[in-house]
């Protein structure tokens, strides 16, 4: 097969793929604001890559035509920033600041269609480094407290959390590098590639997005946040919050939330947040999570030794087993297999030191 048709064939797979993904993520039912999104982001990519065919015709694949491609691939670096943005700052994307973004990929083109050359499309290369770099310094600060949000304020963010992201940022900053070695290059069997780089990158980015359900924070009380103190005396509800969650057992409820909590307990939810943080020295996320596993968990596994973990998990309000072995391991130090054994092993000991002439 000549290397244009076989370019040609990765070109339709990959525009099919994308259109086949956007249709299906925008006519779904309930969708959500991030599903919509990509949605949105999918159909422009199928298009981005449809108008590659051009350069793919007979005599077509020339230096000038390939600059005015790049040029027109450049914006889909916007489309990636919204991503980013939306992913770590959850109701980011809006058209004015779709428009921001989009403004210097206004002005490089407008330069470009004044004074079409190649140094121009090197220069907007250069600007595409630069935006990528920023962008991605900017998502991952924003990812940092936007984490540190979810742990303060939830005790399972399994369909909320953004851990992943920095294989996104990995697989991300690889595709656009391998891009620019195209734009260098320019050979139609790396645009082959690229097109095979291109569907696995957006197949990671379904793999962890498409049931994502992020949470827009909501900002901390101002007042209270300029009274944040140490002393145990300033938590009129200190004592209380530990006998309500855990002699109710608040804590087996997996949706339990602080606002939740501080509903409950008649207060502000900033004011336990700054409690845990300055006083119990620990977070929402991670003290819940310490009493479903040496409260519930621990005893379970004693008591029930022939009890599936999966069971002992949703038992101890755990969404997931992922999310239990985490947890089991960070309270505990070892894996609940691990315990298991190291327990039988315990209880055979102690059995035996119970005997006086270590005979049954």
């Amino acid at each position: 097969m000549p290397v244009m048709s076989l370019t040609s064939f990765f070109n339709g797979v990959s525009t099919a793929y994308l259109a086949m993904n956007a249709c299906r993520l925008l006519s779904q039912r309930g969708r959500t604001r991030l599903r919509v999104l990509l949605g949105a982001i999918f159909a422009y990519w199928a298009l981005a890559t449809a108008k590659d065919l051009v350069s793919l015709m007979p005599g077509s694949y020339t230096p000038a035509l390939l600059d005015l491609i790049q040029m027109a691939d450049g914006w889909s670096a916007v489309t990636l920033a919204c991503l980013l943005f939306e992913l770590t700052m959850p109701g980011w994307v809006t058209w004015r600041r779709v428009a921001m973004l989009a403004l210097p990929f206004m002005a490089f083109t407008a330069a470009y269609a004044a004074w079409p050359s190649h140094a121009m499309a090197t220069a907007y290369l250069a600007f595409l480094a630069f935006f990528g770099a920023t962008a991605l310094r900017i998502g991952y600060a924003k990812a940092e407290v936007y984490t540190a949000y979810l742990y303060r304020n939830y005790s399972s963010i399994e369909r909320m959390d953004i851990s992943w992201l920095r294989k996104i940022y990995v697989a991300g900053f690889a595709y656009m590098l391998f891009w620019v070695v195209i734009t260098v290059v320019r050979h139609p069997v790396l645009d082959s590639m690229i097109y095979l780089a291109g569907i696995a990158f957006w197949q990671l980015v379904l793999h962890y997005c498409e049931d994502l359900q992020p949470v827009v924070p909501e900002p901390d009380d101002a007042d209270v946040a300029a009274a944040a103190s140490t002393d145990l005396r300033d938590y009129p509800f200190a004592g209380l919050l530990e006998s309500v969650v855990e002699g109710e057992a608040l804590y087996l409820d997996p949706k339990l939330s602080l606002a939740q909590l501080a509903k409950r307990l008649g207060t502000n939810r900033t004011y336990i947040s700054q409690y845990f943080n300055n006083v119990k020295n620990t977070t929402f996320y991670d003290y819940v999570n310490a009493l479903r596993i040496n409260k519930k968990s621990l005893p379970m596994m004693r008591e029930h030794p022939e009890y599936a973990f999966d069971y002992v998990a949703r038992q101890s309000g755990f969404n997931s087993l992922s999310t239990f072995h985490r947890a089991f391991r960070k309270y505990t130090g070892t894996t609940p297999g691990g315990f298991m054994g190291d327990d039988a092993a315990t209880q055979d000991a102690c059995g035996e030191c119970a005997r006086p002439d270590g005979m049954g």
